[in-house]
């Protein structure tokens, strides 16, 4: 009797787990193990597919550099044109008979950051953007028309390019900057030269730039007016028209008028201009003069006017004009300033493009990814440094490295020796760090589904932190499947959470206790 009341309780319990794990959705159904929940999977009859997911929710960016994209055909087409000066280029003229006759004029001249260059009796030349032929026929046709002489004999040549260059950073042997010397130079004679990428490496970027939107016309650009006093000074060595051309531009007919014909401007109205261009330093102690007869000015002083940004006419002080004070004890009152607009802010720098390239595809012999190399290109071989974290009911918990490989929530599994006993993978989180800001975010995953093939497969990133969790039944179906033991010979044992000591210790033969009795 008391056998089959304990084979009947045993049934019960299993029963009951058995509709427990049904009801609360675990995974201990077939195709996966019998009441165990951890031992989860697939296991088809046949071949089938599945997903792997990137960006799991709206926030998330895409993995490696913004707004690469893949090599176009026009990348591996090589130019073959004639080489440009670049700023800070080293160029060398020589001009027969320029300074005295019979000897030539030789000098080794670098290109200003402006792009202009100096060259006796002809000042300052753009050279900037030409080739050594078209800054030849300048140089002649400027030798000509000033008559220095009628046909002179001009030899340029580009000593030191430092435009034609590329760059390479990154997990490489031989990082730097290296001269283009070819211009079919290809990605992979790159990676002969720098001395091959490492081993883990498995994605490389080439950031090249772009020619502007707006190229902006060439040639000497005025210099700004300095703001000294609220009033507009003239730059230094400069005419006078430029500051009286900035007035007429500005302000229309404020400026100066023209003397009559056949006469000259009052003497007041010349010290009253020289007065509002480079106003005089007060003496310390002014001595006095008598009073002149009031009259109009011409010339208004200019002030700055920080709250629209321009320039305008200062008011004109009236006697007698009450000024405004502060009442004691309250702080003076402050001009409020306008908010800052990136928007405002004209764009003069280059636009970039990023081309992205699979190091194993282009190691294979794709010739897809061996590109041109262009002047100025910076080739990036990404040192990848990046870890994950496995935490909760896991065999293992730790950090572990990604070793430059996408690693997937299933092979992260795998890595840290499966789920321990005590397991829900229905129950799981992803920990994700929001990059540039101090924000996580917290997704859920159900691991039965992704084993099971119900949902795609989760590509890990950088910082991630996988937590594994446990439910209310996971102990009791740890203790109900650890309670039986099979044995040879078609044998079943209970454990001694269910069965009497009899049935589970060792009996000890007679005679060897009668034995030990004796």
């Amino acid at each position: 009797m008391g056998k089959r009341r304990r084979i009947l309780v045993t049934l019960s319990v299993c029963l009951w787990g058995v509709l427990l794990g049904i009801v609360s959705g675990c995974a201990m159904l077939p195709p996966n193990s019998f009441l165990d929940p951890t031992r989860v999977g697939m296991f088809p009859l046949e071949y089938r597919e599945g997903g792997i997911r990137r960006v799991l929710t709206p926030r998330e960016g895409p993995l490696g550099l913004a707004n690469a994209t893949e090599p176009t055909p026009d990348d591996l087409v090589p130019s073959f044109e004639e080489y440009r000066i670049g700023e800070l280029d080293q160029i060398t003229v020589s001009i027969n008979d320029f300074i005295t006759t019979g000897f030539p004029y030789e000098a080794t001249l670098e290109v200003s950051p402006t792009g202009y260059i100096r060259v006796p009796q002809l000042g300052l030349i753009k050279a900037l953007g030409m080739t050594e032929r078209e800054l030849e026929e300048d140089l002649r046709t400027r030798i000509q028309e000033s008559g220095i002489l009628p046909d002179p004999i001009i030899q340029v040549n580009i000593v030191v390019k430092r435009s034609q260059v590329f760059h390479v950073i990154g997990q490489v042997a031989r990082a730097g900057s290296y001269a283009l010397v070819q211009p079919d130079t290809r990605l992979l004679d790159v990676l002969g030269l720098v001395g091959d990428t490492g081993a883990m490496a498995k994605r490389l970027y080439i950031v090249r730039r772009t020619e502007p939107a707006a190229t902006i016309e060439s040639g000497p650009v005025p210099p700004t007016p300095a703001d000294e006093g609220g009033l507009i000074i003239p730059p230094p060595g400069e005419d006078d028209d430029f500051f009286e051309a900035t007035l007429l531009a500005r302000f229309g007919n404020a400026g100066p008028e023209p003397p009559p014909t056949g006469g000259e401007p009052p003497p007041d109205d010349a010290e009253e201009f020289q007065e509002i261009i480079a106003p005089r330093a007060p003496a310390t102690q002014p001595a006095a003069r008598p009073a002149a007869p009031e009259k109009q000015r011409r010339f208004a002083p200019l002030i700055f006017d920080d709250t629209t940004g321009e320039l305008r006419e200062a008011e004109p002080w009236k006697p007698g004009a009450p000024e405004e004070e502060t009442e004691p004890g309250k702080p003076e009152a402050t001009r409020e300033r306008p908010e800052f607009d990136w928007q405002e802010i004209p764009e003069y720098e280059l636009s970039q493009r990023v081309i992205e390239i699979d190091v194993e595809a282009l190691k294979a012999g794709d010739p897809r990814y061996n590109v041109v190399i262009r002047r100025r290109d910076l080739i990036n071989v990404p040192i990848d440094t990046g870890v994950y974290y496995m935490m909760g009911a896991v065999a293992r918990p730790g950090v572990y490295s990604l070793g430059g490989h996408e690693v997937t929530i299933k092979q992260a599994i795998a890595a840290n020796g499966g789920f321990s006993q005590l397991a829900w993978p229905s129950r799981c989180e992803i920990i994700r760090r929001e990059k540039g800001t101090d924000k996580q975010l917290t997704i859920p995953v159900n691991l039965d589904r992704i084993f099971a093939g119900f949902a795609d497969d989760i590509l890990l990133r950088d910082d991630d932190i996988v937590n594994v969790g446990t439910d209310v039944l996971a102990p009791f179906l740890f203790v109900v499947r650890n309670s039986f033991r099979a044995t040879y010979g078609f044998g079943f044992v209970y454990d001694r959470n269910f069965a009497d000591q009899d049935a589970v210790a060792a009996k000890q033969n007679p005679d060897t206790i009668e034995r030990q009795r004796r």
